[in-house]
């Protein structure tokens, strides 16, 4: 269900909710470049919520969750993580249980309240382009409960949240130590797209560019996957 929607969206170069909330990026990194992490984790957000819901409003609540999630499972998080045993202590002796039960049930009202407003959008005929709408329309078909499908768009939105921001932040750095490339890039770009900003419909003329995203990604994953860059 997951790559389905996934794919239908790509199909649909993602409805340009990229794009859209590029122009929002770009003015609040030329306003107050300091703060790039925090805007690039709101443009994330954004665009995943656009993707998993069909609007931008969920973004603020989204990145709470997926700040807690990444806290519950991370080494540098919760202590049972780390001290094993300590996941064995009964729920009301263990501040971690109390705490991820606290999430997992705010979380839960989150999605639920998220899939809610899509379908009543849907049953007037006035959603958004977005997985919830395509899960909908394809729930009779795929035997999938709502339940499983709210869930199912919700940690799609997780993902993409925050770490397709780690990315980004990691071709800032990028720039820093290898400030020539910023030329190159610019050149193909203006030769390209002339003054406006590239599309995903201009992807296949930007050799250099895409190469430079697959670099930045094998030098710094935005994932662990157990071996050093």
């Amino acid at each position: 269900m997951g790559h389905q929607l996934m794919a239908r969206s790509a199909q649909a170069d993602l409805y340009s909710y990229p794009a859209i909330e590029l122009k929002r990026l770009l003015y609040f990194m030329s306003k107050d470049p300091a703060n790039y992490i925090a805007h690039m984790e709101e443009y994330t957000s954004r665009t995943i919520s656009r993707l998993a819901w069909g609007s931008e409003e969920h973004a603020a609540e989204l990145r709470v969750g997926t700040f807690g999630l990444l806290v519950t499972i991370s080494p540098s998080g919760a202590v049972p993580n780390v001290v094993a045993p300590l996941q064995y202590l009964p729920t009301w002796m263990s501040p971690w249980k109390k705490r991820e039960n606290a999430r997992h049930e705010r979380e839960n009202k989150f999605f639920r309240g998220c899939f809610e407003t899509v379908k009543e959008a849907h049953r007037k005929g006035e959603s958004r382009p977005s997985y919830t709408k395509m899960f909908l329309e394809e729930q009779e078909k795929s035997g999938v409960r709502e339940e499983e499908g709210q869930y199912i768009v919700g940690m799609m939105a997780i993902a993409g949240a925050l770490t397709i921001g780690s990315p980004m932040q990691s071709y800032i750095l990028a720039m820093c130590h290898y400030p020539q490339w910023q030329d190159v890039m610019r050149e193909e770009m203006q030769r390209v797209c002339g003054d406006k900003c590239p599309t995903w419909e201009d992807r296949a003329q930007l050799p250099t560019i895409r190469a430079i995203v697959k670099e930045v990604i094998r030098w710094r994953p935005p994932v662990p996957t157990g071996k050093k860059p």
